[in-house]
């Protein structure tokens, strides 16, 4: 049956990067998909790549994180008539209304409780006064990779939650692009690095590695796509200073691609990864990678990728040496890569997506942790909580029924308009980041 759901793509006006990246497509994977009507919470326009997409668009008038968070969305999500909601991106607000819709969100890694010493106190403090309500709250918490599982499981001993986790891995999306030209005087033969620079990618380590490749007699160029991120000063002086390094910042899907297929080798010893879309980018292209065995990365790779010590610079140079020279290594991660990202679609990560929806809508989940009602809750009508727990984690309860049409006060609209929500004038204004 089809049902109203409400996607929060607010956060998705920032450059395209990985948690943009799999918001953005799961959510044009689910619309091609067309199992329910789709309502998009966007922050003052339609995100690029979903500009004509013939849906329903409530637009938000702010940029900032937090006003959309506390104060816009706890509003609308209640008031926009929907049967569940989804969040990609950053966890549903740490408040919401008693007739909000049942609730669906992502957490992409635990960076900020793993590795918090490589993560800005700003992104932990958030982070930590989101998740836990989350957690607490969310009929169904989907989760790229195993690995994000256990470490929710061990940060995390919130009742029910086990049950209600869902790994839902990403794929991948470069496939349909048509690969642009190498940039500058770059030739064919290269170690390629992608992902911002910031601690946790471990680009200081990497570059001692390069040294001793060089010390060694290997001395491929280095190639860094990535943008600077936070507490990256030292190393980003570093990579411009190393002779053999050529930093090119982000750079767009058509240019990436060119470098996957002309690198020799990809360089990707990241501390910890939620999933780690690079990694499964090279092997759809049959580049050998060498990968940090840690966080989901040895789960993506299945084997078809060379795993080091991520803490180990000679390791890390050892393993580049070997993707490098040896052309058995090569040929056998090659065709193990094409064959082990071929089994991750974006198009299979919107079915499950859309069945973990459906669980959602029709109560099948194991009903959330109680929580004491809120001051800002007590006016609001209550809502059902007669639903008992499902027996079996990811089954439709036998014989469960939908609620039937749309719950009491709420107003539907029109699935193809796109308007501001009531009282909130669309416009523009300065940025209030």
């Amino acid at each position: 049956m089809t049902r109203d759901v409400g996607i929060d793509l607010t956060a998705c006006w920032r450059p395209r990067v990985g948690m943009v990246t799999l918001a953005l497509q799961l959510t044009s994977h689910l619309l091609d998909a067309g199992a329910h009507r789709y309502t998009l919470f966007c922050s003052r326009e339609r995100p690029a790549g979903l500009e004509g997409v013939p849906c329903r668009v409530v637009l938000s008038p702010y940029r900032h994180e937090l006003v959309n968070k506390l104060r816009w969305l706890p509003r609308v999500e209640a008031e926009a008539g929907l049967d569940a909601m989804f969040y990609p991106y950053w966890p549903c607000p740490p408040r919401r209304r008693r007739d909000a819709p049942p609730v669906a969100v992502e957490i992409h890694d635990l960076a900020f409780r793993v590795r918090p010493d490589e993560v800005p106190w700003q992104q932990r403090a958030y982070m930590g006064s989101l998740v836990p309500p989350a957690l607490r709250r969310a009929a169904r918490v989907l989760v790229p990779s195993e690995a994000t599982r256990r470490d929710l499981l061990v940060h995390y001993p919130v009742p029910g939650l086990e049950e209600r986790i869902c790994v839902v891995p990403e794929g991948w999306s470069l496939g349909g692009v048509e690969p642009g030209r190498l940039p500058g005087t770059l030739r064919p033969g290269f170690l390629l690095a992608v992902g911002t620079i910031e601690p946790r990618k471990n680009y200081g380590r990497l570059l001692a590695a390069y040294r001793l490749l060089k010390a060694r007699g290997v001395a491929p160029p280095l190639v860094v796509v990535g943008r600077p991120g936070w507490a990256c000063g030292r190393t980003l002086a570093d990579l411009r200073a190393e002779p053999g390094v050529h930093l090119l910042g982000h750079v767009d899907d058509a240019t990436l691609r060119a470098l996957y297929r002309a690198a020799a080798v990809l360089a990707f010893p990241s501390l910890y990864e939620g999933f780690g879309l690079p990694l499964l980018e090279a092997m759809a292209e049959g580049l050998p990678v060498v990968a940090g065995a840690a966080g989901s990365l040895p789960e993506l790779a299945g084997g078809a990728a060379v795993l080091v010590e991520p803490t180990d610079v000679e390791a890390i140079a050892d393993g580049l040496w070997r993707a490098l020279c040896d052309s058995e290594l090569r040929a056998r991660l090659s065709t193990a890569g094409r064959a082990r990202a071929a089994e991750f679609t974006w198009e299979r990560a919107a079915r499950a997506t859309a069945a973990a929806l459906d669980e959602v809508i029709l109560g099948s989940c194991p009903a959330p942790a109680l929580r004491r009602p809120m001051a800002s809750d007590s006016d609001a009508p209550a809502r059902r909580s007669d639903r008992p727990p499902a027996h079996v984690a990811g089954c439709v309860r036998p014989g469960a029924v939908p609620e039937p049409g749309p719950r009491a006060g709420s107003l539907r609209r029109p699935p193809s308009a796109d308007h501001p929500p009531a009282g909130e004038a669309r416009r523009g204004g300065g940025e209030d980041r």
